[in-house]
């Protein structure tokens, strides 16, 4: 199975904004895109039920493929960490669950996994973001909040994943400031430290530039992009 694992520097970063563009551009350049997001926090209920808006999101952005139910399998309330709120809830989900519910459907499907949380951050509980992604074995792409600090918990996540032997394929700077210029944004001082590209995305839109330049940097080999 082949695909890409998503993650974050920290919560709240704009890991669903980039996944969702990233899909679409996959499509684009002719990969079918499976889209997940096992765990979603901070779900409000409607009609009785856990809303994930961010699952609902990537499963529009894969052009609905797929039930909800496979794209988001478990949605929690709480905001704190999805280990603790999930325990808080009475759901054990553990590092196998999660890592099923990637697996179903079409083995053949290319995935697009995206985490919860920042890549130490617990995930389940038994396992970290990171540990999912060493489970899965896919490439990794970091998405970085554009404010203080961005430059050293780019490079500290960058570390962390390639020393669990995975490869690290890009860090997108999300800058949610509208009126912020190139000046304003920490792209330059990461691309000058990081050997892997380092791409903006602005105010929660990246624009097709950026999103095919992404698409082509995670595509299977053998699509026609």
């Amino acid at each position: 199975m082949q695909g890409v694992f998503i993650t974050g520097t920290d919560t709240a970063v704009g890991k669903t904004t980039v996944s969702c563009h990233l899909t679409v551009a996959l499509r684009h350049l002719g990969v079918d895109v499976a889209a997940r997001k096992p765990i979603e926090q901070r779900c409000k209920r409607q009609g009785g039920a856990l809303y994930p808006a961010d699952g609902l999101a990537l499963a529009q952005a894969a052009g609905e493929r797929e039930p909800i139910d496979r794209v988001t399998p478990y949605r929690l309330a709480g905001s704190i960490s999805a280990a603790q709120t999930a325990q808080a809830g009475g759901s054990q989900v553990d590092l196998a669950a999660v890592v099923a519910a990637v697996e179903a459907g079409d083995p053949d499907i290319f995935r697009l996994v995206e985490g919860a949380g920042g890549f130490l951050s617990p995930l389940t509980i038994d396992a970290t973001n990171a540990d999912f992604a060493v489970a899965l074995g896919f490439p990794v792409v970091v998405v970085a909040a554009n404010r203080s600090g961005c430059i050293n918990h780019s490079r500290l996540t960058v570390e962390a994943i390639r020393n669990r032997g995975l490869e690290a394929k890009a860090v997108v700077v999300n800058v949610p400031d509208p009126g912020a210029t190139d000046g304003d944004t920490y792209r330059d001082d990461l691309a000058a430290v990081l050997d892997i590209p380092v791409i903006t995305c602005r105010h929660g839109k990246m624009d097709w530039e950026a999103s095919t330049e992404l698409a082509r940097i995670v595509q299977p080999a053998g699509t026609k992009g």
